[in-house]
């Protein structure tokens, strides 16, 4: 039998393994590319949703502190604040927007939020927040207290 010396090349079999494994690397790689960007993406969101509650929660309850009168709307979602100095804030939820804005300026105190309500009972006012669902972060409902003892609150 004639064997054939210095062939170069490759053989179908080892061409047809070639391509399998190759392809195999590449899918484990993009696999792992793709998840890791998902929860890239589900980590800030969620980042984003918890700093807007954290936004809110700060700027109203400093605020609440700070007034001395403090009137509730609770069908138009809105808390209006009196300071000692005679100057007023109102914060509002505006649902087209899903956001709390400042009402004297029009600016965003928090964004997100598809779901918002005011309460007053024994000394506390309630706020409730509810956080829109995004990619990777399920929808929440947030409650925080402030103690008004000492204030005047007024409920419509």
């Amino acid at each position: 039998m004639l064997l054939l010396k210095n062939t170069k090349g490759f053989s179908l079999v080892e061409l047809l393994v070639t391509i399998g494994l190759v392809s195999l690397v590449i899918t484990a790689a993009s696999l792992a590319y793709f998840s890791g960007v998902k929860a890239w993406v589900r980590s800030g969101n969620q980042v984003e949703v918890q700093q807007n509650l954290r936004i809110a929660m700060n700027t109203l309850s400093d605020e609440i502190q700070m007034a001395d009168t403090i009137n509730i709307n609770t069908a138009e979602k809105r808390i209006s604040l009196l300071f000692d100095d005679g100057s007023t804030r109102s914060y509002y939820y505006d649902s087209a927007s899903k956001e709390i804005r400042l009402a004297e300026s029009g600016s965003t105190v928090a964004m997100y939020i598809i779901g918002c309500d005011f309460e007053y009972s024994n000394n506390l006012i309630s706020i409730s927040l509810t956080t829109e669902a995004r990619q990777g972060v399920k929808s929440g409902t947030y409650v925080f207290r402030i103690n008004a003892r000492g204030k005047e609150v007024n409920v419509q």
